[in-house]
């Protein structure tokens, strides 16, 4: 019969992570609820708001802002409506880390992450694991950087959103077969997680 204390450990373990993930989620939905309460009394009679139509109004308000992104003309419009906010000093420097820091996971975007790689720092003899963030410094930093350079960003463990990017050259950096979520998994947890395909396994 295993300890008590170690099934206690183990539902902690299990508990902990959902717990967690249901706070976050159930704050989030307040907050995009308070934001969409104002501008929908804003518009519409306060006594037509019931707790909860924000959000329900605010997902296909999001759907169809992306749908018309689609659109050529709606999409320029939105790119020049960028080119005037990136102008105002401070609210240049917010929205400017909030879009590039959104971009890293689109898979659209050219900012995302391309390849999950091993760095090895020259003169150390530890390895980390970062990612390729860009190969081509024609449009940055272009008469600075060698050819033979690529930006590879190293995160941080146990720290949301924390790391450094580094300029270093291609023969110090060495492709792995690890996809971008299972090397995000592994470094944030220090490796104390596996890959999906063990989460799987244990099961």
């Amino acid at each position: 019969m295993k300890p008590i204390s170690k099934i206690f450990f183990k539902g902690l373990i299990a508990v902990i992570p959902l717990t967690l993930t249901l706070y976050l989620l159930f704050w989030f939905a307040g907050t995009v609820e308070l934001w969409l309460e104002h501008i929908f009394k804003f518009f519409l009679p306060d006594s037509w708001y019931i707790r909860g139509l924000g959000l329900v109004l605010g997902l296909p308000l999001v759907f169809f802002f992306g749908a018309f992104l689609e659109s050529r003309t709606f999409l320029r419009l939105f790119n020049n409506l960028e080119e005037l906010i990136v102008q105002i000093p401070i609210v240049k420097s917010i929205y400017k880390s909030i879009r590039d820091i959104s971009s890293l996971f689109s898979s659209g975007s050219k900012g995302q992450f391309k390849q999950v790689v091993l760095v090895k720092v020259p003169h150390d003899t530890v390895q980390r694991i970062g990612f390729i963030t860009l190969t081509d410094f024609e449009d940055v930093l272009h008469p600075f950087i060698p050819d033979d350079q690529i930006a590879v960003y190293l995160p941080l463990s146990y720290s949301i959103g924390g790391g450094t990017t580094i300029i270093i050259s291609r023969e110090n950096v060495t492709e792995i077969d690890m996809s971008i979520e299972d090397a995000l998994r592994f470094v944030a947890t220090a490796g104390v997680v596996g890959n999906a395909k063990d989460d799987e396994k244990d099961r």
